[in-house]
């Protein structure tokens, strides 16, 4: 006995036409259209089956045969756009254009909320793929799951732990871990302003607030904060030390500073290394500095007008990607510390070899970080990449 596919064969195949069609789906489609029979067609759904599917469908007057043998072997079979909606019918299914209205609807509901930037683009890309008719797949995936998780992390304004969010959001703590947090990556990167392409996923998250734990800004110098009105110094932590999430959200700076020098440190081991100096502040990095963390430094840089601000990183594509946001994000001032032509012919056989693509990436970069153009014609050429903790060695 075959089964109900195999019955509604012919259906699905004029079906899978329309659909697939970047006009004949809409809803006032109409014209006619012409379908092939193959010895696929016989094979697949059975030669005996699919003509009796013909016959039926042509006595409801929903197409016509011309045959090549009459009841025996079909060349091709005629149907009506206008007749769509039956062969939904027929099959059990909303027709296209009834899918995409659906889900435009329920875009505009989202969208009419967003208020950044980036996630309008997203939800204008979404609707302008609906508009030719490709359904989305992130609501076929997602369900309305995903932009209530976006709708939710464009609104936020101080970092919060990732399950937290989940929990408060979407109803459990691993709901964003274990479905969205892919995907939620993947828009941030194409639609984000400050995402940078070299961040790494937790770097891409922390740029919405969103985090893994706490915040944690290690920093090694005279550097004065006021805490619920108390002045404080951190210049006899001579060793460094950390200001956490709340500590960064509440700190104020005040002018007064005894500080000539900002030194950023992409490495911790680096960071580490370096000796406290007097009217030097050193920060650790720990990559690409965060919103909270970015606004904390703007504001310290806010009462130091005339400080020399520099950074200093790993000698690769990363390397100099993490300059460039510091510069655009932070400082506009700082200036390269031991990056340099110099700094990576002496360090090159310590190297690690950089990947076709990335030099295609330090190619695209050329005339892009005038500071840098030395050094990347550099690694352009010798096709390595050094990471800082070589010049510990």
């Amino acid at each position: 006995m075959k089964n109900k596919r195999e019955k509604d064969y012919l259906v699905r195949r004029i079906l899978d036409k329309i659909e697939s069609s970047s006009v004949d789906w809409r809803e006032n489609a109409s014209g006619n259209r012409s379908l092939k029979i193959q010895q696929e067609d016989f094979n697949r759904a059975g030669k005996s089956e699919l003509l009796e599917e013909a016959r039926m469908l042509e006595q409801r007057g929903l197409i016509q045969i011309k045959w090549l043998e009459y009841g025996n072997d079909i060349e091709k079979i005629t149907y009506c756009l206008k007749q769509a909606g039956r062969f939904c019918e027929l099959s059990g299914l909303t027709p296209k254009w009834g899918r995409i209205q659906e889900e435009m609807q329920t875009l505009c509901k989202w969208s009419k909320q967003a208020q950044t930037g980036w996630l309008k683009a997203y939800y204008e890309d979404q609707a302008a793929s609906l508009e030719k008719g490709k359904q989305s797949p992130d609501l076929s995936k997602y369900g309305e799951q995903l932009f209530t998780c976006l709708d939710a992390l464009e609104k936020l304004k101080e970092p919060v732990y990732q399950r937290v969010f989940s929990v408060a959001v979407l109803g459990s703590t691993k709901v964003f871990e274990n479905v969205l947090r892919t995907r939620v990556v993947s828009i941030l990167s194409a639609y984000h302003p400050d995402v940078d392409e070299a961040m790494n996923d937790k770097e891409i998250l922390s740029q919405v607030y969103l985090e893994e734990y706490a915040q944690e800004l290690a920093v090694k110098g005279n550097l004065k904060i006021i805490l619920k009105g108390k002045e404080i110094s951190l210049e006899d932590f001579c060793y460094g030390t950390v200001l956490n999430t709340k500590t960064l959200r509440h700190a104020e700076v005040p002018a007064g500073q005894n500080i000539r020098k900002i030194i950023t440190v992409e490495n911790k081991a680096n960071y580490v290394s370096m000796p406290y100096e007097e009217e030097t502040l050193i920060i650790f990095s720990h990559g690409f500095f965060s919103p909270l963390e970015c606004e904390f430094l703007r504001k310290l840089l806010a009462v130091l007008p005339d400080v020399e601000f520099y950074h200093t990183g790993d000698l690769d594509y990363g390397g100099i990607r993490i300059f460039r946001h510091i510069r655009e994000h932070v400082c506009s001032r700082v200036r390269p510390l031991s990056m340099d032509a110099d700094q990576y012919d002496y360090y090159i056989q310590r190297g690690y070899e950089i990947k076709p693509e990335t030099l295609k990436k330090l190619e695209d970069m050329r005339g892009t970080e005038p500071l840098m153009e030395e050094l990347i014609e550099h690694m352009i050429k010798g096709k390595m990449g050094i990471e800082q903790e070589c010049f510990l060695i």
